[in-house]
């Protein structure tokens, strides 16, 4: 569904010369009541773009599709990963389990800012900026470009968007079509004469849809290219469908303009989140957290084997009470307190049993690197051991916080300066299953991210692309 409004930031983006038009046309835009982070100039920035249904007779203002582009101006770099709607989170206004396309729907246009709220508090992504775009302006966008050509191997339908396909091979889909097809969670594919249901209704969904986005872009950019009057009607189209937010000036417009002009839509990276079945909620999806971890880094500017704040559960403990000459008040709470801040998720600060001369730092079995993300924002007079206690569950961790204690500071002091945990693998060594989370990513043409998800005909649902040889 974001095509339209990923087409028109990209060839904000993208296109040589924004020129007068844009300036005129600027001061019309709508803006959004959302505040935001701005990043360093020349640094990467992620974008919010979201989908939201404003036809008659369609009460509330659900997302339909939720996606972040990352933007990185220095290595020409863009990324981009969707949030399935039916993801279960927790939703930042209220502190409640839901799923994540409800966010949205929020009164006083607070919706926005709602949303960016809980991508930060769930998943550890900084917005800095903001896209809004409606079915409008998708189906105008595929119109001005005379349609998008998608490839189909069978015969396709969705009673539900009432997309409908039975021409094999190159198909261009107009306005109308476009929207159906990206839309549809219910795809049905014919195969050997019998409609089948596509299992995987939202997760396919959004690999669709990130195919559908490199065919538009390409077929926008080509647009460009050729007629760079065309893009006064994307920008036309922008202005009356797109929602910005109030940092997005014209200056960020031209300058990546100029950084990617020359930008090739199929180096494109496109992140499917993996997900699971919510346990007791039929329908629902939770975040495999284990999995996409490496994914989310990328848009955290992370190395993909760096482990989260936000995914290490830290509950403190005050190892100065028993030695009343040497006790320190409400050293718990306050390096509670400041652990917060960093990111991590705080549980309630207590008292150690015995006194601790010492900081200590306990993990669960055979998770030494979630104890070592913590140890790297701790500095004590002495070295900080750690080690292994059986009873903390995944992803937990207890500092307690000893006489040595000195202060929590919130940028980590880099890996290669730690010490190697206690039980870690050595460099090069595979860990054990116990720590999935310290599994080398796969290598890849960077040093920067895992290499982006790809699709193929095995999975006969994940259509639009072109096979390898052909042409669409």
């Amino acid at each position: 569904m974001l095509a339209a409004g990923t087409a028109i930031v990209l060839v904000c983006l993208l296109g040589a010369s924004l020129g007068t038009y844009l300036v005129v046309k600027y001061g019309s835009i709508q803006r959004a009541d959302v505040s935001l982070p701005q990043a360093p100039p020349g640094e990467p920035e992620n974008f919010l773009i979201v989908a939201v249904d404003t036809r008659e007779g369609h009460s509330g203002v659900n997302t339909d599709t939720i996606m972040v582009l990352r933007v990185d101006p220095k290595s020409d770099r863009l990324a981009l990963t969707s949030f399935p709607r039916d993801l279960i989170v927790t939703v930042a206004d209220t502190g409640e389990r839901g799923m994540i396309n409800a966010v949205y729907n929020r009164p006083d246009n607070q919706g926005p800012q709602n949303l960016i709220d809980t991508l930060q508090q769930n998943f550890g992504i900084t917005i800095n900026h903001f896209v809004e775009v409606n079915f409008d302006s998708f189906r105008r966008v595929v119109e001005s470009v005379g349609g998008v050509p998608v490839f189909m191997e069978r015969a396709a339908r969705d009673k539900g968007s009432g997309f409908y396909n039975e021409q094999l091979g190159c198909v261009n889909l107009n306005g109308e079509d476009a929207l159906e097809f990206v839309r549809s969670r219910k795809l049905e594919v014919l195969i050997d004469g019998e409609w089948r249901h596509d299992p995987l209704s939202d997760v396919n969904r959004v690999k669709r849809q990130q195919i559908f986005i490199q065919r538009a872009m390409s077929k926008v950019l080509s647009q460009v290219k050729d007629n760079p009057l065309y893009l006064h009607e994307l920008i036309d189209i922008g202005v009356d469908t797109v929602t910005l937010d109030p940092n997005l000036g014209i200056s960020d417009l031209r300058d990546l303009g100029e950084r990617f002009r020359d930008f090739d839509p199929a180096e494109l990276e496109t992140y499917p989140l993996p997900v699971i079945d919510h346990p007791s909620q039929p329908g629902r999806l939770l975040l495999d957290e284990a999995e996409a971890e490496p994914i989310l880094n990328v848009f955290r500017g992370l190395d993909p084997s760096e482990i989260s704040p936000s995914r290490v559960k830290v509950r403190v403990l005050n190892g100065t009470v028993a030695d009343p000459a040497q006790q320190r008040e409400n050293l718990a709470s306050d390096v509670s307190a400041a652990l917060q801040q960093v990111g991590f998720t705080l549980q309630q600060p207590g008292d150690a049993d015995t006194f601790y001369a010492q900081t200590t730092i306990q993990h669960a079995p055979g998770q030494e690197l979630f104890a070592q993300r913590v140890a790297r924002h701790i500095t004590s007079e002495t070295a900080i051991p750690t080690e292994a206690n059986p009873e903390l569950g995944s992803g937990e961790v207890v500092v307690i916080a000893g006489a040595d204690f000195t202060t929590v500071h919130e940028v980590p002091t880099p890996v290669d300066q730690m010490p190697p945990p206690a039980g870690a693998p050595a460099a090069g060594e595979e860990p054990g299953s116990e720590a999935p989370e310290t599994t080398a990513p796969p290598e890849t043409t960077t040093t920067t991210s895992p290499p982006p998800t790809t699709t193929t005909t095995e999975n006969p649902f994940i259509i639009g692309q072109p096979p390898e040889g052909a042409r669409c």
